[in-house]
């Protein structure tokens, strides 16, 4: 019976130092882990608006009420949609303070290989200046190719209502097209899809103009 005692206070102290143990490490990295995070944000905002001086969270802003404008955008030119999310969004403005769009974060759950999460941005005119990838997981040489100028550059100053994705080469023919990645349709359709849904939500916006 003692025997067993001691085993269970030996487990009870291992358990207690390894809880502090990893307190002390969550305190000591949080703030390092905050710091790159919001670099990363940071980052993603300046690709996408370039031009911009500052970034404010647009006051209001409603995931749930973003949900709603989704799940309504039935014609979304691509496989459905609705289970997107537009998790925030971002106002870019110039040095003396006046909009010069919106920046989203937004998360798509019909990628090849799980999630795919973007940061887009529209002007203040509908002109889509283009995206930056924050998370995703597709194929090496397929699908990730989404995450490469040379092909998210098809999105890129752009003002159109919606895009479609075409397989048959046509996408330089007129703004709306955009040409799928070989061998990856369901990360062209995905990205697509969710670019749809910014834009949607985009109108709600700027009033639908």
């Amino acid at each position: 019976m003692n025997a067993l005692i001691k085993d269970c206070l030996k487990l009870i102290v291992i358990t207690l130092v390894a809880g502090i143990l990893l307190g002390v490490i969550y305190e000591v990295t949080k703030e390092p882990i905050r710091i790159q995070q919001e670099k990363t944000q940071m980052e993603a905002y300046k690709k996408v608006f370039p031009e911009a001086e500052k970034f404010e969270d647009l006051e209001g802003f409603s995931p749930e009420e973003a949900s709603k404008v989704i799940a309504a955008n039935k014609d979304n030119t691509v496989d459905d949609h609705e289970g997107d999310e537009i998790t925030s969004v971002v106002v870019a403005k110039d040095g003396s303070g006046a909009d010069l769009g919106y920046i989203f974060g937004a998360t798509t759950h019909k990628g090849y290989g799980g999630d795919i999460e973007l940061t887009v941005g529209i002007r203040t005119d509908g002109t889509v200046t283009g995206y930056s990838v924050l998370e995703i997981g597709e194929t090496a040489g397929l699908g990730m190719n989404a995450n490469t100028d040379e092909w998210s550059s098809q999105y890129s100053e752009k003002k159109v209502d919606s895009f479609s994705v075409v397989k048959d080469g046509s996408g330089s023919d007129a703004d709306e097209k955009i040409d799928a990645i070989s061998g990856a349709t369901i990360t062209s359709k995905a990205v697509t899809g969710l670019m749809n849904n910014c834009l949607a939500y985009f109108q709600t916006l700027e009033g639908g103009k």
